[in-house]
């Protein structure tokens, strides 16, 4: 892989990553088809603890529809960290926030959830997906707005 050919793949994956952070936003989880490959494997972890697990994406989409729109939500990714093992294979950890507003008793309450995301990626078509992803939910902190 050239020096080229490397800076736009890191491109590429830091926008995939974002555009996860952005369509969850929007409560849009259709979008995750084309973030994840069909038969990506994802694993949810609560304080080191898989809560959650699937073996394809439209499993994922499910779920994550069912869990119910927040009133708002903003995802917040920080810095993320790429290994290539080739042209076509990479592994890689984000770090995230995510900020979640509902409403309980009629009041107001924000959940902020500290998130660390193990992807492994791949390249198909052209085009650079998630292929296997652990996502560690570090901390959990939910408080009046």
């Amino acid at each position: 892989m050239t020096a080229a050919e490397e800076l736009a793949a890191r491109s590429e994956l830091k926008l995939l990553v974002d555009r996860y952070a952005n369509e969850s936003d929007k409560d849009n989880q259709d979008y995750y088809v084309n973030i994840f490959t069909p038969d990506c494997q994802v694993r949810v972890y609560f304080n080191n603890e898989v809560g959650m697990e699937f073996d394809n994406v439209q499993d994922l989409i499910a779920a994550y529809k069912s869990f119910g729109a927040a009133k708002e939500a903003l995802h917040i990714n920080g810095q993320q960290v790429v290994e290539f093992q080739d042209t076509e294979h990479a592994t890689g950890v984000c770090y995230g926030l995510a900020h979640l507003v509902n409403e309980e008793d009629g009041a107001d309450k924000i959940t902020t959830h500290g998130i660390r995301y193990y992807d492994s990626y791949v390249k198909q078509n052209g085009k650079w997906v998630i292929a296997e992803r652990d996502q560690y939910f570090v901390f959990s902190k939910t408080e009046d707005l």
